[in-house]
């Protein structure tokens, strides 16, 4: 105890896990909230992330002591304590760089509206410390891909943000509702004519193998699974915010179609190395959206979009190059500084900030990068050559990637089966 009541303790591992081990030094700050739960988030935290220290004062006062004597990285307030707005007004304004997050209940929408324009992540003053290591760990990276000046410069133009579809937020909470009810899903997405035939119009497609024609959606539901329907009416809602114009309608139909491929190679490729169907609708997920930074763009910036197709046209360039001079900055990083504020896990942004340069990312293991990145590149290889050389590469996979993490030899075990269909993922 301090001379005022604060509690303050600190506890800390000198072992690093292979995730963190860039994330070394980290001190966490946690202003307000229950004590008791403080105890166990430092206790979880020691083993989720050793490395990381963690300090505990009850009041605001109290965190300006530990602030002017010492260093620490992240700053986590409970939104209901005394003076909580003054403490993150003066942390942003003498320490910009802190990593910062607000506790609060999230079920009392006007408490958690009223912290809107801080442009402090909010998390739920329920979580457990994984979600809130993963909260810090996101807010880090998106501070690296926004301090890129190339993103300075455009992220200002982009004004039509995406946001969640309502239907999928409709959809998520019936599900989470323990009486929930795949006839009230289905239901759901029938009363959005829009979505309803795109998600019919993708169940019925060659990616996912169906062996009967699908004609209603509770049939596509029993199908797919709720996990990949979920992100199927992800891409469908924030496709229909950015296609409105006729403009580039069949480039956008181009993206669609390229996403939910490389969507299906992804849910192959990590089933076979998991075994885990959750961890494999994850990927679905992070491959849905590997592109949707081109959607942004596009749907903002029709004029520069129209320069980069001419421009991939003339001078034979790739996306990636094309993008660069047009833009100053990729696709990639675009969609996940933008999606970040959905939340989105941590592993679904890393595989849509990095599938292009997956060496960029700190993880050494299989993950969804990997999967989304593999997928991608045999996704825009697309068949290969027949006959095939004795060493044919895709041309946009990372070899030295691949090296580094010890799975080389899955390449072609992985092509082979993404050739072989969608049936080897279900």
């Amino acid at each position: 105890m301090d001379p005022d009541g604060d509690v303050i303790a600190e506890k800390k591992s000198s072992l690093a896990s292979p995730r963190s081990s860039e994330k070394l030094g980290q001190r966490i700050l946690f202003v307000g909230g229950n004590p008791l739960w403080f105890g166990q988030v430092q206790r979880d935290v020691a083993c989720l992330q050793p490395g990381w220290g963690c300090l505990y004062v009850s009041n605001v006062p109290a965190a300006f002591r530990i602030l002017a004597t010492q260093t620490v990285e992240a700053l986590v307030v409970d939104g209901e304590i005394f003076d909580a707005r003054r403490l993150l007004d003066a942390v942003k304004e003498q320490w910009p760089q802190m990593n910062c997050l607000i506790r609060c209940a999230m079920s009392d929408r006007k408490g958690a509206d009223s912290w809107k324009g801080l442009d402090v992540p909010l998390i739920d003053s329920q979580k457990d410390a994984s979600t809130l290591i993963s909260s810090l760990l996101r807010n880090e990276c998106l501070r690296e891909w926004t301090s890129d000046p190339a993103i300075k410069t455009l992220l200002p133009r982009i004004r039509k943000l995406p946001a969640t579809p309502n239907l999928y937020i409709e959809v998520t909470e019936e599900l989470r509702n323990p009486s929930g009810s795949l006839d009230v899903v289905a239901r759901l997405i029938q009363e959005d004519p829009v979505v309803s035939a795109k998600l019919l119009q993708l169940v019925n497609s060659a990616f996912f193998g169906s062996v009967r024609e699908i004609t209603n959606v509770l049939d596509a539901i029993i199908v797919l699974g709720t996990e990949r329907v979920k992100s199927l009416i992800l891409l469908a809602g924030i496709f229909s915010q950015y296609s409105n114009s006729d403009r580039f309608a069949a480039a956008l139909r181009s993206i669609l179609a390229h996403s939910v491929q490389v969507a299906a190679f992804s849910r192959i490729i990590t089933l076979s190395e998991t075994q885990s169907t959750t961890t494999a609708d994850a990927a679905f997920t992070a491959g849905i959206l590997h592109d949707v930074g081109k959607l942004i763009l596009a749907g903002n910036l029709p004029e520069m979009f129209d320069q980069l197709q001419k421009l991939k046209e003339t001078e034979n360039l790739s996306d990636r190059g094309a993008e660069t001079r047009i833009y100053g900055v990729g696709h990639t990083q675009v969609g996940a500084c933008l999606l970040a504020a959905w939340g989105l896990p941590l592993p679904i942004l890393e595989a849509i900030a990095y599938h292009h340069e997956p060496e960029r990312s700190s993880c050494k293991t299989f993950s969804l990068l990997t999967a989304v990145h593999a997928a991608n590149a045999f996704a825009h290889a697309g068949a290969p050559p027949s006959p095939m050389p004795e060493f044919y590469v895709p041309p946009d996979i990372h070899l030295q990637y691949l090296e580094s993490i010890g799975l080389s030899d899955r390449r072609d075990r992985w092509r082979a089966l993404c050739l072989e269909g969608p049936t080897r993922g279900k």
